[in-house]
C-alpha cells in the first residue's frame, strides 16, 4: 500500500471503461446544479439525453436558478460510463456553481436486506466517515457550503441510536435529508443514498465515489474486517468539531481504509488521488 502511494505519479487519476462492480447492481445519480438557467438544461439534457433522464428544481438552491438531473437506474457497463463522460462534458459548457451542491449516489437496498446488514453498515462507515467526508471534498479542497445543514455527519447521531435499538439508529437515517447516509423508501423502492459528495463536473471523480461506496456496501454486506475494532471506535467517539477533524489527511487511517475496503490496485490509487486532492 505504501508503494502505491509513493507511486502516484505513475499511476494516474484514470476514467476507466468499466468498473469491478457486477453489471446486476443498481445505482442511480442525482446532479445538482446552481447558478444556472433551469430551462438550458432542461432542453439540453433532453435533446442529448432523451426524457429518461430527469431534469427538475431543487429546493434547498437558488430559487428559479437551479437544476436537479437525476438519471434513470444505471450499471456497470461500458455504455454506461461512456453516457457519463458526455454529461460531464455536458456540464462543463454550461459551466454552473457548486458551491452548494452535492453529487447523490443511490444503491438499491437489497444489497443490504437485513436490520443486521444496515448496523453493521452504518457503524463501518461511521468508523471511516473521516477519510470519506475527505474524499467527497472532490476537486474544491473543501467541504460545499451546506456540507453540514444537508450531509451532516452521522457518527454521534447514530451512537444515540445504538443506545436505544439497532432499529432505532435505522430509523433515524430513514427518509431524512440530514445526514450524509439515508435509507430512502421511493416509488415502493428501497434505496441507500451517499449525500456527502461535492458537486463537479468530472466524471472521474463520479466513477470514483460510485465505486468506494459500492464497495463500502460490499464490506458491510460480507464482512472480512474486525468489527470489534470498529464498535470500539464507534463506542469511544466523543469529539465534537467533527468536519474541522475530518478535512485533516489522515494517511495511515486512510491506507488501512483502502486495505479494508477496496478490492484492486486501481480502485487503490484513484481513491488516494482524490483523497489526497491529486485530481487535476
Amino acid at each position: 500500500m505504501t508503494d502505491i502511494i509513493s507511486e502516484l505519479d505513475r499511476r494516474p487519476f484514470v476514467y476507466r471503461e468499466v468498473l469491478g462492480i457486477p453489471k446486476k447492481v443498481n445505482f442511480g445519480l442525482e446532479l445538482e446544479l446552481d447558478k444556472i438557467d433551469p430551462d438550458e438544461v432542461y432542453k439540453l439534457v433532453r435533446k442529448e439525453f432523451g426524457s429518461s433522464w430527469i431534469v427538475k428544481e431543487d429546493k434547498s438552491l437558488t430559487k428559479g436558478e437551479n437544476a436537479e438531473i437525476v438519471s434513470p437506474v444505471l450499471h456497470n457497463t461500458k455504455d454506461t460510463w461512456v453516457l457519463l463522460k458526455k454529461m460531464g462534458e455536458l456540464l462543463e459548457r454550461l459551466n454552473p456553481n457548486y458551491d452548494k451542491c452535492s453529487f447523490q449516489v443511490n444503491f438499491d437496498g437489497s444489497i443490504l436486506p437485513r436490520v443486521e446488514d444496515k448496523v453493521r453498515f452504518l457503524k463501518l462507515y461511521a468508523m471511516y466517515e473521516d477519510i470519506v467526508y475527505r474524499l467527497s471534498q472532490g476537486d474544491r479542497g473543501s467541504y460545499r457550503d451546506s456540507m453540514e445543514e444537508y450531509a451532516a455527519p452521522i457518527i454521534l447521531y447514530l451512537k444515540g441510536g445504538l443506545s436505544i435499538s439497532n432499529e432505532a439508529s435505522i430509523n433515524l437515517l430513514s427518509n431524512q435529508k440530514r445526514y450524509g447516509i439515508a435509507f430512502k423508501d421511493k416509488d415502493s423502492k428501497d434505496l441507500i443514498e451517499f449525500r456527502s459528495p461535492n458537486m463537479s463536473s468530472n466524471p472521474i471523480e463520479w466513477q470514483n465515489y460510485i465505486n468506494v461506496f459500492y464497495y463500502m456496501l460490499m464490506a458491510a454486506s460480507k464482512p472480512k474486517y474486525d468489527k470489534s475494532e470498529v464498535d470500539r471506535y464507534v463506542d469511544h467517539y466523543y469529539k465534537c468539531y467533527i468536519l474541522e477533524d475530518y478535512e485533516r489527511e489522515k494517511r495511515e487511517k486512510a491506507i488501512q481504509f483502502a486495505k479494508v475496503i477496496l478490492p484492486g490496485n486501481t480502485d487503490k490509487s484513484n481513491f488516494f488521488h482524490q483523497y489526497m486532492g491529486n485530481v487535476k
